[in-house]
Protein backbone atom coordinates (compact mmCIF):
# COMPACT_ATOMS: atom_id res chain seq x y z
CA UNK A 1 0.00 0.00 0.00
CA UNK A 2 2.87 2.34 0.81
CA UNK A 3 4.45 1.65 -2.58
CA UNK A 4 1.13 2.39 -4.30
CA UNK A 5 0.79 5.67 -2.42
CA UNK A 6 4.34 6.64 -3.40
CA UNK A 7 3.55 5.88 -7.03
CA UNK A 8 0.41 8.01 -6.86
CA UNK A 9 2.44 10.87 -5.39
CA UNK A 10 4.98 10.56 -8.19
CA UNK A 11 2.23 10.64 -10.80
CA UNK A 12 0.70 13.67 -9.11
CA UNK A 13 4.04 15.49 -9.04
CA UNK A 14 4.60 14.67 -12.71
CA UNK A 15 1.16 15.98 -13.70
CA UNK A 16 1.59 19.17 -11.69
CA UNK A 17 5.05 19.75 -13.15
CA UNK A 18 3.80 19.12 -16.68
CA UNK A 19 0.83 21.45 -16.17
CA UNK A 20 3.11 24.19 -14.83
CA UNK A 21 5.51 23.85 -17.75
CA UNK A 22 2.68 23.96 -20.29
CA UNK A 23 1.22 27.01 -18.54
CA UNK A 24 4.57 28.83 -18.64
CA UNK A 25 5.02 27.90 -22.30
CA UNK A 26 1.59 29.32 -23.15
CA UNK A 27 2.39 32.53 -21.27
CA UNK A 28 5.64 32.82 -23.24
CA UNK A 29 3.75 32.31 -26.52
CA UNK A 30 1.27 35.02 -25.55
CA UNK A 31 4.10 37.46 -24.79
CA UNK A 32 5.73 36.59 -28.13
CA UNK A 33 2.42 37.23 -29.90
CA UNK A 34 2.25 40.66 -28.24
CA UNK A 35 5.78 41.43 -29.41
CA UNK A 36 4.88 40.47 -32.98
CA UNK A 37 1.72 42.56 -32.84
CA UNK A 38 3.55 45.63 -31.55
CA UNK A 39 6.10 45.42 -34.35
CA UNK A 40 3.79 44.46 -37.23
CA UNK A 41 0.92 46.90 -37.19
CA UNK A 42 -0.54 48.73 -40.16
CA UNK A 43 2.96 50.25 -40.41
CA UNK A 44 5.95 48.12 -39.43
CA UNK A 45 8.18 49.43 -36.65
CA UNK A 46 11.62 48.21 -35.63
CA UNK A 47 11.75 46.17 -32.44
CA UNK A 48 14.24 48.63 -30.95
CA UNK A 49 11.81 51.49 -31.65
CA UNK A 50 8.96 49.61 -29.99
CA UNK A 51 11.14 48.78 -26.99
CA UNK A 52 12.21 52.43 -26.61
CA UNK A 53 8.58 53.55 -26.86
CA UNK A 54 7.55 51.02 -24.20
CA UNK A 55 10.18 52.38 -21.81
CA UNK A 56 9.41 56.04 -22.62
CA UNK A 57 5.62 56.53 -22.82
CA UNK A 58 6.04 60.28 -23.48
CA UNK A 59 8.80 59.89 -26.04
CA UNK A 60 7.11 61.15 -29.21
CA UNK A 61 5.00 59.82 -32.07
CA UNK A 62 6.29 56.24 -31.75
CA UNK A 63 5.23 56.19 -28.10
CA UNK A 64 1.76 57.42 -29.05
CA UNK A 65 1.45 54.68 -31.67
CA UNK A 66 2.57 51.96 -29.26
CA UNK A 67 0.75 53.06 -26.09
CA UNK A 68 -2.43 54.63 -27.48
CA UNK A 69 -3.09 52.57 -30.63
CA UNK A 70 -1.34 49.21 -30.80
CA UNK A 71 -1.05 48.21 -27.16
CA UNK A 72 -4.73 48.78 -26.21
CA UNK A 73 -5.80 47.07 -29.45
CA UNK A 74 -3.69 44.01 -28.68
CA UNK A 75 -4.86 43.87 -25.05
CA UNK A 76 -8.45 44.09 -26.33
CA UNK A 77 -7.76 41.29 -28.82
CA UNK A 78 -6.31 39.13 -26.04
CA UNK A 79 -9.35 39.75 -23.84
CA UNK A 80 -11.73 38.94 -26.70
CA UNK A 81 -9.96 35.69 -27.54
CA UNK A 82 -9.65 34.66 -23.90
CA UNK A 83 -13.27 35.53 -23.13
CA UNK A 84 -14.72 33.67 -26.10
CA UNK A 85 -12.52 30.61 -25.52
CA UNK A 86 -13.39 30.35 -21.82
CA UNK A 87 -17.07 30.97 -22.55
CA UNK A 88 -17.02 28.22 -25.17
CA UNK A 89 -15.45 25.73 -22.76
CA UNK A 90 -18.05 26.59 -20.11
CA UNK A 91 -20.98 26.34 -22.52
CA UNK A 92 -19.82 22.96 -23.83
CA UNK A 93 -19.66 21.60 -20.28
CA UNK A 94 -22.90 23.26 -19.24
CA UNK A 95 -24.91 21.98 -22.20
CA UNK A 96 -22.98 18.68 -22.43
CA UNK A 97 -22.75 19.45 -26.13
CA UNK A 98 -19.43 19.61 -28.03
CA UNK A 99 -20.99 21.89 -30.65
CA UNK A 100 -21.96 24.57 -28.14
CA UNK A 101 -20.26 27.93 -28.40
CA UNK A 102 -20.69 31.32 -26.71
CA UNK A 103 -23.48 32.34 -29.07
CA UNK A 104 -25.53 29.13 -28.94
CA UNK A 105 -28.15 30.46 -26.51
CA UNK A 106 -28.92 33.61 -28.47
CA UNK A 107 -26.11 35.92 -27.33
CA UNK A 108 -25.06 36.68 -30.92
CA UNK A 109 -28.51 37.62 -32.18
CA UNK A 110 -29.25 39.57 -28.99
CA UNK A 111 -26.04 41.54 -29.40
CA UNK A 112 -26.87 42.16 -33.06
CA UNK A 113 -30.34 43.41 -32.22
CA UNK A 114 -28.97 45.71 -29.52
CA UNK A 115 -26.47 47.18 -31.98
CA UNK A 116 -29.13 47.69 -34.65
CA UNK A 117 -31.51 49.38 -32.20
CA UNK A 118 -28.75 51.73 -30.98
CA UNK A 119 -27.66 52.68 -34.50
CA UNK A 120 -31.23 53.08 -35.70
CA UNK A 121 -32.73 55.17 -32.92
CA UNK A 122 -29.70 57.03 -31.51
CA UNK A 123 -27.20 57.15 -34.39
CA UNK A 124 -23.89 58.87 -33.86
CA UNK A 125 -23.95 58.41 -30.09
CA UNK A 126 -21.30 55.62 -30.00
CA UNK A 127 -23.76 53.31 -28.26
CA UNK A 128 -23.40 50.29 -30.55
CA UNK A 129 -20.98 48.42 -28.28
CA UNK A 130 -22.82 49.06 -24.97
CA UNK A 131 -26.18 48.22 -26.58
CA UNK A 132 -24.73 45.00 -28.00
CA UNK A 133 -23.45 44.08 -24.54
CA UNK A 134 -26.89 44.57 -22.99
CA UNK A 135 -28.59 42.78 -25.87
CA UNK A 136 -26.39 39.71 -25.45
CA UNK A 137 -27.12 39.50 -21.72
CA UNK A 138 -30.86 40.07 -22.25
CA UNK A 139 -31.08 37.29 -24.85
CA UNK A 140 -29.25 34.77 -22.65
CA UNK A 141 -31.39 35.46 -19.61
CA UNK A 142 -34.60 35.34 -21.62
CA UNK A 143 -33.54 31.91 -22.87
CA UNK A 144 -32.70 30.89 -19.30
CA UNK A 145 -36.11 31.98 -17.99
CA UNK A 146 -37.83 30.01 -20.75
CA UNK A 147 -35.73 26.97 -19.86
CA UNK A 148 -36.59 27.23 -16.16
CA UNK A 149 -40.29 27.07 -17.01
CA UNK A 150 -39.75 23.36 -17.76
CA UNK A 151 -38.75 21.01 -14.96
CA UNK A 152 -37.41 18.36 -17.37
CA UNK A 153 -34.43 18.77 -19.70
CA UNK A 154 -33.80 22.46 -18.90
CA UNK A 155 -30.50 22.51 -20.81
CA UNK A 156 -32.12 21.09 -23.95
CA UNK A 157 -34.86 23.69 -23.60
CA UNK A 158 -32.19 26.38 -23.17
CA UNK A 159 -30.59 25.27 -26.43
CA UNK A 160 -33.88 25.28 -28.31
CA UNK A 161 -34.96 28.59 -26.78
CA UNK A 162 -31.66 30.12 -27.81
CA UNK A 163 -32.15 28.95 -31.38
CA UNK A 164 -35.73 30.28 -31.51
CA UNK A 165 -34.67 33.64 -30.06
CA UNK A 166 -31.81 33.84 -32.55
CA UNK A 167 -34.23 33.47 -35.46
CA UNK A 168 -36.66 36.01 -33.98
CA UNK A 169 -34.02 38.62 -33.10
CA UNK A 170 -32.30 38.23 -36.47
CA UNK A 171 -35.61 38.84 -38.23
CA UNK A 172 -36.24 41.99 -36.18
CA UNK A 173 -32.71 43.21 -36.85
CA UNK A 174 -33.09 42.65 -40.58
CA UNK A 175 -36.39 44.53 -40.64
CA UNK A 176 -34.92 47.52 -38.78
CA UNK A 177 -31.89 47.58 -41.06
CA UNK A 178 -34.04 47.55 -44.18
CA UNK A 179 -36.15 50.35 -42.76
CA UNK A 180 -33.07 52.43 -41.97
CA UNK A 181 -30.55 51.68 -44.68
CA UNK A 182 -28.21 54.45 -43.60
CA UNK A 183 -27.10 52.25 -40.71
CA UNK A 184 -26.41 49.18 -42.86
CA UNK A 185 -22.71 49.93 -43.35
CA UNK A 186 -21.99 50.49 -39.66
CA UNK A 187 -23.87 47.39 -38.52
CA UNK A 188 -22.39 45.22 -41.28
CA UNK A 189 -18.86 46.23 -40.30
CA UNK A 190 -19.64 45.56 -36.64
CA UNK A 191 -21.08 42.10 -37.36
CA UNK A 192 -17.91 41.11 -39.27
CA UNK A 193 -15.92 41.74 -36.09
CA UNK A 194 -13.11 44.20 -35.65
CA UNK A 195 -10.91 45.78 -33.01
CA UNK A 196 -10.27 49.36 -34.07
CA UNK A 197 -10.22 52.63 -32.20
CA UNK A 198 -10.12 50.85 -28.85
CA UNK A 199 -9.39 53.08 -25.87
CA UNK A 200 -7.93 52.12 -22.53
CA UNK A 201 -11.23 52.97 -20.86
CA UNK A 202 -13.09 50.42 -23.01
CA UNK A 203 -10.40 47.83 -22.26
CA UNK A 204 -10.73 48.58 -18.56
CA UNK A 205 -14.51 48.08 -18.61
CA UNK A 206 -14.21 44.72 -20.39
CA UNK A 207 -11.35 43.61 -18.12
CA UNK A 208 -13.38 44.35 -14.99
CA UNK A 209 -16.37 42.41 -16.33
CA UNK A 210 -14.18 39.42 -17.22
CA UNK A 211 -12.42 39.53 -13.85
CA UNK A 212 -15.77 39.40 -12.06
CA UNK A 213 -16.86 36.54 -14.31
CA UNK A 214 -13.61 34.65 -13.61
CA UNK A 215 -14.11 35.01 -9.86
CA UNK A 216 -17.56 33.47 -10.26
CA UNK A 217 -16.21 30.64 -12.42
CA UNK A 218 -13.14 29.48 -10.46
CA UNK A 219 -15.04 27.76 -7.61
CA UNK A 220 -16.99 25.72 -10.20
CA UNK A 221 -14.11 24.19 -12.17
CA UNK A 222 -14.51 20.75 -10.60
CA UNK A 223 -18.29 21.08 -10.82
CA UNK A 224 -17.99 21.31 -14.61
CA UNK A 225 -16.18 17.97 -14.62
CA UNK A 226 -19.19 16.43 -12.89
CA UNK A 227 -21.71 18.15 -15.18
CA UNK A 228 -20.08 16.50 -18.20
CA UNK A 229 -21.27 13.16 -16.80
CA UNK A 230 -24.91 14.28 -16.77
CA UNK A 231 -27.22 16.03 -14.32
CA UNK A 232 -28.16 12.84 -12.45
CA UNK A 233 -24.55 11.83 -11.86
CA UNK A 234 -23.62 15.36 -10.84
CA UNK A 235 -26.51 15.47 -8.38
CA UNK A 236 -25.48 12.09 -7.03
CA UNK A 237 -22.00 13.35 -6.12
CA UNK A 238 -23.39 16.35 -4.27
CA UNK A 239 -23.52 19.06 -6.95
CA UNK A 240 -26.29 21.65 -6.65
CA UNK A 241 -27.11 21.29 -10.33
CA UNK A 242 -29.57 24.15 -10.88
CA UNK A 243 -27.52 26.70 -8.95
CA UNK A 244 -24.32 25.60 -10.68
CA UNK A 245 -25.95 25.84 -14.09
CA UNK A 246 -27.17 29.37 -13.37
CA UNK A 247 -23.76 30.59 -12.13
CA UNK A 248 -21.94 29.00 -15.07
CA UNK A 249 -24.42 30.46 -17.57
CA UNK A 250 -24.04 33.90 -15.98
CA UNK A 251 -20.25 33.64 -16.08
CA UNK A 252 -20.16 32.49 -19.72
CA UNK A 253 -22.64 35.20 -20.70
CA UNK A 254 -20.55 37.93 -19.08
CA UNK A 255 -17.41 36.69 -20.83
CA UNK A 256 -19.28 36.70 -24.16
CA UNK A 257 -20.92 40.06 -23.64
CA UNK A 258 -17.59 41.67 -22.68
CA UNK A 259 -15.98 40.25 -25.83
CA UNK A 260 -18.89 41.50 -27.96
CA UNK A 261 -18.53 44.91 -26.32
CA UNK A 262 -14.94 45.16 -27.56
CA UNK A 263 -15.04 43.53 -30.97
CA UNK A 264 -18.49 42.86 -32.35
CA UNK A 265 -19.37 39.33 -33.45
CA UNK A 266 -16.43 36.96 -33.95
CA UNK A 267 -17.09 33.32 -34.68
CA UNK A 268 -15.35 29.96 -34.20
CA UNK A 269 -13.02 31.02 -31.38
CA UNK A 270 -15.25 29.71 -28.61
CA UNK A 271 -16.05 26.60 -30.63
CA UNK A 272 -12.57 25.55 -31.77
CA UNK A 273 -10.15 26.67 -29.04
CA UNK A 274 -11.62 24.48 -26.24
CA UNK A 275 -11.42 21.42 -28.53
CA UNK A 276 -7.80 22.19 -29.32
CA UNK A 277 -6.99 22.66 -25.65
CA UNK A 278 -8.65 19.38 -24.63
CA UNK A 279 -6.47 17.54 -27.13
CA UNK A 280 -3.43 18.99 -25.35
CA UNK A 281 -4.51 18.91 -21.71
CA UNK A 282 -7.31 16.37 -21.28
CA UNK A 283 -10.90 17.07 -20.19
CA UNK A 284 -10.33 18.33 -16.62
CA UNK A 285 -11.50 21.92 -16.42
CA UNK A 286 -8.85 22.86 -13.86
CA UNK A 287 -6.53 22.82 -16.89
CA UNK A 288 -8.99 23.43 -19.74
CA UNK A 289 -10.15 26.84 -18.47
CA UNK A 290 -6.74 28.54 -17.86
CA UNK A 291 -5.23 26.95 -20.97
CA UNK A 292 -8.23 28.08 -23.06
CA UNK A 293 -7.77 31.59 -21.68
CA UNK A 294 -4.13 31.70 -22.79
CA UNK A 295 -4.56 29.91 -26.14
CA UNK A 296 -7.61 32.02 -27.04
CA UNK A 297 -5.76 35.22 -26.16
CA UNK A 298 -2.69 34.22 -28.19
CA UNK A 299 -4.76 33.14 -31.17
CA UNK A 300 -6.73 36.40 -31.26
CA UNK A 301 -3.63 38.59 -30.89
CA UNK A 302 -2.01 36.81 -33.85
CA UNK A 303 -5.27 36.93 -35.85
CA UNK A 304 -5.54 40.68 -35.21
CA UNK A 305 -1.95 41.17 -36.35
CA UNK A 306 -2.69 39.29 -39.58
CA UNK A 307 -5.90 41.28 -40.06
CA UNK A 308 -3.94 44.53 -39.82
CA UNK A 309 -1.48 43.56 -42.58
CA UNK A 310 -3.07 41.01 -44.92
CA UNK A 311 -1.53 41.41 -48.38
CA UNK A 312 -2.73 42.63 -50.79
CA UNK A 313 -5.84 43.89 -49.02
CA UNK A 314 -4.28 45.65 -46.05
CA UNK A 315 -6.63 45.83 -43.06
CA UNK A 316 -9.55 43.36 -43.04
CA UNK A 317 -12.16 42.46 -40.36
CA UNK A 318 -10.70 40.08 -37.82
CA UNK A 319 -13.85 37.95 -38.04
CA UNK A 320 -12.80 36.90 -41.54
CA UNK A 321 -9.44 35.66 -40.24
CA UNK A 322 -11.00 33.60 -37.44
CA UNK A 323 -13.53 32.10 -39.87
CA UNK A 324 -10.85 31.17 -42.43
CA UNK A 325 -8.79 29.45 -39.73
CA UNK A 326 -11.44 28.08 -37.39
CA UNK A 327 -13.85 26.77 -39.99
CA UNK A 328 -11.45 24.40 -41.82
CA UNK A 329 -9.96 23.20 -38.53
CA UNK A 330 -13.35 22.30 -37.13
CA UNK A 331 -14.29 20.49 -40.35
CA UNK A 332 -11.02 18.55 -40.07
CA UNK A 333 -11.85 17.54 -36.49
CA UNK A 334 -15.29 16.34 -37.58
CA UNK A 335 -13.95 14.42 -40.58
CA UNK A 336 -11.05 12.56 -38.96
CA UNK A 337 -11.64 9.08 -37.43
CA UNK A 338 -13.02 9.46 -33.92
CA UNK A 339 -13.51 13.16 -34.53
CA UNK A 340 -16.81 13.25 -32.70
CA UNK A 341 -15.23 12.23 -29.42
CA UNK A 342 -14.64 15.70 -28.11
CA UNK A 343 -14.84 15.06 -24.37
Amino acid sequence: MTGLDAKHRQVGIYLRTRTTLVFLLLVALLLAAFAIGLVHGSTKMALSTVWHAMLHPAGGISSVIVWQIRFPRLVAAALVGAGLAVSGAVMQALLQNPLADPYVVGASSGAGLGAVVAETFVPGMALVAPAAFLGALAAVFLAWMLARARSRSPMLTLLLAGYALSVLFSAISTYLMLQNQRSLTTIFAWELGGIHGITWSAVGVAACIMAASALMLIPYLKTMNALLLGDDVAHGVGVAVRRSQFVLLLSASLFTAAAVYLSGLIGFVGLVIPHLVRRLSGPEHERVIPFSFLVGATFMVLADTVAERLPPLGTVPIGLITAFIGGPYFLYVLARPGGRRFF
